[in-house]
């Protein structure tokens, strides 16, 4: 397994450091380093300007201060770094790299293909007029230079490779980077600096036995009814089955399960694991949370809902006659498995309704989520919720912004005894959102239209069910959990999506009458 060194990317301009780099970057887990950027963010100019102004000396030794500084980075999360072409190419850089504790990877193609691809560009000074004449010659005046620097690492060649993401597969196999190379690693970062990864892609089940401590004697599985999913921990277990539905989410069946491993014999070493949607994920973590006062537990998310939203984060609770999830604790799991091959099973509107939930985090960061591959698209409303949670774990302000769209969804869900699913509900709430942010002059009509646009490609419903009374549902946002001091919103706008207080309903009504034409 590969540590949490750096991994530095070396190569000739063109090979694909900074677009290998960043399909690296994702599939580990990592944040990217692009030392061009960092340059340019330092000192104001950029690695043209430097060449261009002072000559490639001096922007040598500025370059290798980025260098040094971003291999010091160690506190803030494993890192992949790329370089510029000639980094590796001072005594100081090899040097730099050489104590850096860092895996090198060089990348190399053909001139010809490395011409084609970078062309006659302006920003690369170097090439010149002749841009195969300079690359043939550069690639000869440095081959003895990378091959230095990647001295106990790697020599990829990215000229025939399809895309820069095999070319990241290929990389992360040939380091032994994980369990499988083509599933993507999204870390959370807790409190007391501790992480937990969340493994995404199809069969990454099967890595569980892998990411279970040594030091575990017997795992309780616990499942729902109808859920049809195989695990395998490695070891000594019991399966408990519970009801399908919110039902399995009672203080009884807390009672019953932790009786049970009392009985088996299980102790604080021991583990859970979750497999299934929100309810198994909510009930499990909570009976980690609260037998012998904490043990570990690991979630196995088998619905999209659960797998971008409910299994990530840590809330677990169950249920009372007066309320949902009135009974909780916070209860990081020990890592998260949201394998998306269990997705195909899937009833069609049990799917849609988890791309409800998918559809706000176009809004938190995501951009147009809808043009990447499922895996890739689960693995970004992971990362995005990780950023939140990392900065907020236990829901003390910015966390409410993954309520974006809840406020409406809710009271619809209260006031309505119509067939409508949560994420259903919240897709609806998505658009009502967008409409009174724009009725608040926080977001134009362009930003609205975004806002159809993802949840028609969705294939979502935009508006409110008829029937409804728009006083009663006015009524029902303050008893939402955000309203502390009034009618609070999470709302989209020039600073992203926030918590807003809305003290004049003219505009929720005036948006709630559009959402009902």
């Amino acid at each position: 397994m590969l540590s949490d060194d750096p991994i530095v990317l070396i190569g000739l301009m063109g090979t694909g450091k900074t677009s290998v780099g960043r399909r690296l970057a994702a599939r580990l887990g990592r944040d990217l380093i692009d030392l061009d950027d960092a340059v340019t963010a330092d000192t104001g100019r950029t690695p043209a300007q430097w060449i261009r102004a002072d000559g490639e000396a001096a922007f040598r030794a500025v370059e290798v201060e980025a260098l040094t500084a971003a291999l010091a980075m160690r506190d803030r999360g494993a890192t992949v770094i790329a370089t510029g072409g000639g980094t590796p190419t001072t005594d100081a850089a090899r040097e730099v790299l050489a104590g850096g504790e860092a895996t090198v990877v060089w990348l190399d193609a053909a001139s010809e293909v490395l011409a084609e691809r970078v062309g006659h560009d302006p920003d690369r000074p170097l090439l010149g007029d002749d841009p195969l004449g300079a690359l043939t010659r550069l690639a000869e005046e440095r081959r003895s230079a990378y091959t230095a620097a990647s001295a106990g690492g790697l020599h990829v060649d990215t000229g025939s490779a399809a895309d820069a993401d095999a070319v990241a597969v290929e990389i992360i196999d040939r380091l032994d980077a994980g369990p499988d190379p083509t599933w993507f690693r999204v870390p959370v970062r807790v409190d007391g600096g501790r992480s937990y990864p969340v493994l995404v892609g199809p069969g990454c089940r099967h890595g569980l036995a892998s990411m279970i401590p040594d030091d575990v004697g017997r795992v309780a599985v616990v499942t729902q009814e109808g859920i049809d999913v195989d695990i395998d921990p490695g070891r000594e277990h019991r399966v408990f089955v519970v009801p399908p539905g919110e039902q399995a989410k009672q203080l009884s069946t807390v009672e019953r399960i932790t009786r049970e491993m009392a009985e088996w014999g299980m102790t604080r070493r021991d583990l859970v694991v979750g497999v299934g949607g929100g309810v198994v994920t909510d009930l499990a973590g909570f009976i980690a949370a609260v037998y012998h006062r904490g043990i570990r537990v690991m979630h196995v998310s088998t619905t999209l809902l659960g797998q971008i939203d409910a299994a990530i984060g840590g809330k677990t609770g169950v249920n009372l006659p007066e309320g949902k999830n009135l009974v909780g604790a916070f209860w990081q799991p020990s890592a998260v498995f949201c394998d998306t091959e269990a997705l195909t099973s899937l009833p069609s509107r049990e799917y849609r309704a988890g791309l409800g939930e998918l559809a706000k985090y176009h809004f938190l960061g995501g951009g147009r989520l809808d043009e990447l591959p499922l895996d890739e698209r689960v693995a970004a409303c992971v990362r995005i919720k990780a950023e939140v949670v990392a900065a907020d774990e236990r829901e003390g302000g910015l966390r409410a912004i993954l309520n974006y769209g809840h406020t409406l969804a809710h009271a619809l869900e209260t006031a309505g005894s119509y067939d409508l699913r949560h994420g259903e509900a919240v897709a609806i709430g998505v658009r009502y959102a967008a409409e009174v942010a724009h009725r608040l002059g926080r977001i134009d009509a362009d930003r609205v239209a975004e806002h159809l646009r993802v949840l028609h490609a969705y294939d979502l419903p935009t508006t409110v069910p008829p029937g409804l009374d728009d006083d009663e549902l006015i009524a029902l946002f303050s008893r939402d959990k955000k309203a502390l001091d009034g009618l609070t919103f999470v709302l989209d706008g020039p600073n992203g999506v926030e918590t807003v207080l809305v003290e004049d309903t003219a505009p929720l009504r005036a948006a709630l009458e559009v959402m009902s034409s």
